[in-house]
C-alpha cells in the first residue's frame, strides 16, 4: 500500500490527455481554416471552370435528328386477297412494332443509306486506316488490324452508322423513334430521313418480292392443274359419246325434253279442259229463246248483228201490236220476220258449237300426243339414267378440279397484282430537321456552373487540408492555445 507520508522522490512525468473529437469537428475551426485558404477556393474555382472551357473547346460537337415512324398492325384495305393480309390478334401489335424496330436497324435498310448518301466516302463514317509503318506495325501486333475483307469502305461506314443509330419504340404505343448523331446537324437530319426512306422501300421490295415468291409457285402448279381439268374434261366427253348422251347448256338433252314435255302437258291439258268448258256450255245455250243472253264464247260478230237486229224487231213489233193490235194483217209480216232471225241464230249457235267442238278435238289430240312424247323421252330418260351414273362421277371429278383450279388461277392474278401495290400502313409523323442544340457535350450553361462548384469543393478540402497542417505546427485548436492537460506524479520507492 501508498504511505501518503513517506517523501516523494524522483523526476515527475508528463502525461497529456486527447482532445475531444468535438473540438475537431469545430464550425469555427472549419470556417477559420476556409477564410485563411479563400485563394485557394477561387483559384479552384477558376481552374475548373478554364478546364471546362477548354474542355467544351477541344470536343467535337455531336447533334441529333430523328424521325418517328407509326405502326399500323392493320394493313390498309386496299383488296381483299388472301397472299399478304395481315390480321393482327389482340397481343401481336407490340410484337409487331419491336420487330419494325430490328428491321430499321437491319444491314438491308442501311446499305441502302449508305449507297444513296455515299457514306462509305465520307471521314465520319468511313475513316482511312492510317498509312503510319509504326502504327500498322502496333495494331498488327495488338490484334488491332481487321483482315483485308472487313475493311471495306461500305461495310466500315455501316457498322459506324449502326453505332450512331438509336431506335426505340415508346412505352404502349406503335410510335418508334429513329434518332442520328452526327457532327453535322444537317447531315444528322439527312441520313434520318433517307432511313426512313429506305425503310419503306425495304418493306415495300419485302411485300413485292413475297407476292412474287406467291406467284411463281402459283404457276408452276396452274400448269398441272389445267392438264388435269383437260384429261377430266376429255373423259366426259368421251364417255357421253360413247353413251349417246348429249348435252346443251350443261344438261342432258333428254332431260331438256322431259322438263320441256312436262310443260307443254300442262299447258295441253289446260287449253283442253277450257275447250270441253266451252263446248258444254254452248251445248246447254243451244236450245235457248233467242233473246236470252248468251256466254262470252259464243259471241261473235255475225252474231251480235243478228241479236241487235232481232232486239230492233221486237221492239218494233211490241210497238206496232201496241197500236194496230195482234190480230191486224201487218202482224203477221212482224212475226214471220222473227221467225226467220230465230232460225238464223240457232244457226249462227250451231256453227259455233261446231267450231268449239273442233277446237275441243283439236286441243285433245294434241294433250294425247304430248302425252305419247313424254311416255317416249321417260323411257329414254330411265335408259340414259343408268348411263348417267359413270356420266355424273366423272362430271363430279371434273367439277372438283376445275374449283381448284379457279381458285388457284384467281389467287395466282391477286398476287400479280400484289407486286404493283403497296398495302404497308406505315406512314412519317415526324420529319427530321436540323437540330439548333448539340448532344454532345452538354450545354456551357450546364457544365460552367457544375465546374464552378466542383472548383470552389476543391479549392475547399485545400484550404481545410492545409488549415489542419498549419494548426498542428502552431499546436492550436479551435484558435486557442493548447492546454498540456498534463500532471506531474512522482514515483514512489518501494
Amino acid at each position: 500500500m501508498f504511505d501518503f507520508s513517506t517523501p516523494v522522490r524522483g523526476e515527475p512525468v508528463d502525461v497529456t490527455l486527447p482532445r475531444a473529437a468535438s473540438e475537431r469537428a469545430d464550425p469555427r475551426t472549419v470556417l477559420r481554416r476556409l477564410w485563411h485558404g479563400a485563394g485557394f477556393l477561387v483559384l479552384g474555382a477558376l481552374f475548373m471552370v478554364a478546364a471546362a472551357i477548354a474542355g467544351l473547346g477541344l470536343l467535337t460537337p455531336v447533334y441529333t435528328s430523328g424521325i418517328q415512324v407509326l405502326i399500323d398492325p392493320s394493313d390498309l384495305r386496299v383488296v381483299d386477297n388472301d397472299v399478304s393480309a395481315r390480321t393482327p390478334q389482340a397481343d401481336s401489335g407490340v410484337s409487331l412494332a419491336e420487330s419494325q424496330t430490328k428491321v430499321i436497324q437491319s444491314d438491308n435498310v442501311l446499305r441502302r443509306v449508305v449507297e444513296k448518301l455515299r457514306l462509305d466516302r465520307d471521314d465520319e463514317f468511313a475513316k482511312p486506316d492510317s498509312d503510319n509503318p509504326t502504327v500498322v506495325w502496333l495494331r498488327t501486333a495488338l490484334g488491332m488490324l481487321p483482315p483485308a475483307a472487313s475493311r471495306d469502305p461500305v461495310n466500315v461506314a455501316l457498322d459506324t452508322l449502326q453505332t450512331k443509330l438509336t431506335v426505340r419504340r415508346a412505352e404502349r404505343t406503335f410510335v418508334i423513334d429513329v434518332l442520328m448523331q452526327s457532327r453535322d446537324p444537317e447531315k444528322a437530319a439527312r441520313i434520318a430521313n433517307a432511313i426512313g426512306d429506305a425503310y419503306f422501300a425495304e418493306e415495300a421490295g419485302a411485300r413485292t418480292e413475297a407476292a412474287r415468291r406467291a406467284s411463281d409457285a402459283l404457276n408452276g402448279r396452274l400448269s398441272s392443274l389445267r392438264r388435269d381439268v383437260e384429261q377430266a374434261e376429255g373423259k366426259v366427253v368421251k364417255y357421253r359419246e360413247d353413251n349417246n348422251l348429249v348435252a346443251a347448256s350443261g344438261r342432258l338433252l333428254t332431260d331438256q325434253q322431259l322438263g320441256d314435255l312436262n310443260q307443254q302437258l300442262v299447258t295441253a291439258q289446260i287449253k283442253t279442259a277450257e275447250a270441253r268448258s266451252r263446248l258444254d256450255q254452248a251445248r246447254k245455250m243451244k236450245a235457248g229463246d233467242a233473246s236470252t243472253a248468251l256466254p262470252e264464247m259464243l259471241q261473235s260478230l255475225e252474231m251480235q248483228a243478228l241479236r241487235q237486229q232481232y232486239a230492233t224487231l221486237s221492239r218494233n213489233t211490241a210497238e206496232l201490236a201496241t197500236r194496230l193490235g195482234e190480230r191486224h194483217p201487218a202482224m203477221a209480216e212482224q212475226y214471220a220476220q222473227q221467225r226467220d232471225l230465230q232460225r238464223l241464230i240457232q244457226r249462227e249457235k250451231e256453227r259455233i258449237i261446231e267450231t268449239t267442238q273442233k277446237d275441243h278435238d283439236r286441243a285433245a289430240a294434241s294433250e294425247a300426243a304430248i302425252r305419247k312424247s313424254l311416255d317416249r323421252a321417260k323411257s329414254e330418260t330411265v335408259t340414259s339414267d343408268r348411263a348417267n351414273v359413270g356420266l355424273r362421277e366423272l362430271e363430279r371429278t371434273l367439277e372438283s378440279r376445275r374449283g381448284v383450279y379457279e381458285v388457284y388461277l384467281r389467287r395466282s392474278r391477286e398476287a400479280s397484282e400484289q407486286e404493283r401495290l403497296n398495302s404497308i400502313n406505315v406512314r412519317i409523323i415526324s420529319p427530321a430537321i436540323p437540330a439548333r442544340v448539340r448532344t454532345w457535350p452538354p450545354s456551357p450553361k450546364v457544365v460552367l456552373p457544375i465546374a464552378l462548384l466542383v472548383g470552389i469543393a476543391l479549392g475547399g478540402v485545400i484550404a481545410l487540408c492545409l488549415g489542419a497542417a498549419r494548426d498542428r505546427r502552431n499546436g492550436r485548436s479551435g484558435g486557442r492555445p493548447a492546454l498540456s492537460g498534463s500532471r506531474s506524479f512522482r514515483a514512489a520507492d518501494a
